[in-house]
């Protein structure tokens, strides 16, 4: 199974403002997208990175995780979810998550405007599991592969960005990852945070997963194969060794998938390809947004051996 990995697409589209939609938190947003995001981050990038996953790359799936919106604008929203519907069979391919932007504001998150616009991405394969909230959800693609969605975002104080995972999200993420339909998969967790301090972050107080440390030991001793997030906009793969036996945890960020200009190629446009077999990762292809000439070209590939 190839699986690709795209994130913080940042789809902005701004219809009918009304000034009260930014007498809060979006001021801060707004501001940020008058100075520099919105010549960065582009639609039109993101069309052609899925263009390329389906008819270059040829995945089976498609994982996005978070950060589909900029304000949390009900405009925003619907402009991602019809770029994600133009993939043939979407509801079965795709699997989505929400970053801090799609829950910028308390009422985003109270009136869950994530889950209704991107519904159909966020069923399960496991509805014992669903409670209240639409996470953590399973999708088992293939014969040994479960993709599990949580969610990290939370409302925050202007010039915050952290995360946090419930407990009672941790607590049905590890009774999943033990369901016998689960166990024996070749496990994928998607999660918008990064788990681990970003090295380049110089507010990294101020962007954190909050209970990062319980959750990467929920990954690690219930014997999670591949971590993938979001939210730093920058390539990183880490390996971490499961609590129990011999196997690895990898934890991978391609970057922010809709940058079109950028400086530094590891915070440049990009995203992940996964090759899984036979219970295992055998490879990540990574694809760099190059030029609107050249488009998204690969940019390196990691081969992983056998263990035997």
């Amino acid at each position: 199974m190839k699986l690709g990995h795209l994130s913080d697409l940042h789809v902005l589209k701004i219809e009918h403002p009304r000034p009260w939609h930014y007498l809060n938190k979006r001021i801060v947003g707004g501001t940020n997208l008058l100075l520099k995001r919105s010549k960065s981050h582009s639609s039109s990038v993101v069309v052609r990175a899925l263009d390329r996953l389906q008819n270059h790359c040829n995945v089976d799936h498609i994982a996005i995780t978070g950060d589909l919106s900029n304000l949390a604008l009900d405009s925003e929203f619907y402009e991602s979810a019809r770029i994600l519907s133009s993939i043939p069979d979407a509801a079965q391919r795709v699997s989505v998550i929400p970053g801090n932007h799609d829950y910028y504001t308390h009422a985003a998150a109270r009136e869950q405007r994530f889950e209704h616009y991107f519904a159909p991405y966020i069923q399960t394969d496991l509805p014992g599991y669903r409670n209240d909230s639409a996470y953590p959800y399973c999708h088992l693609r293939g014969d040994d592969v479960a993709i599990i969605g949580m969610n990290s975002a939370i409302p925050t104080p202007w010039f915050f960005a952290t995360g946090r995972v419930e407990e009672e999200q941790l607590k049905t993420l590890a009774a999943m990852l033990d369901d016998p339909k689960v166990r024996d998969r070749f496990k994928v967790v998607m999660i918008h945070h990064h788990l681990l301090p970003f090295e380049h972050s110089k507010v990294e107080f101020t962007r954190r997963l909050i209970n990062a440390s319980e959750v990467l030991e929920t990954l690690r001793r219930h014997d999670v194969d591949l971590a993938i997030h979001g939210h730093n906009h920058h390539f990183s793969t880490i390996e971490i060794p499961h609590l129990r036996g011999s196997g690895t945890l990898r934890i991978c960020e391609a970057g922010s998938t809709s940058v079109g200009s950028y400086s530094n190629p590891y915070f440049g446009g990009k995203f992940n390809v996964y090759d899984i077999e036979d219970g295992r990762l055998k490879s990540i292809e990574t694809h760099l947004f190059e030029s609107n000439d050249a488009g998204f070209t690969k940019w390196r590939e990691r081969v992983f051996e056998e263990k035997i």
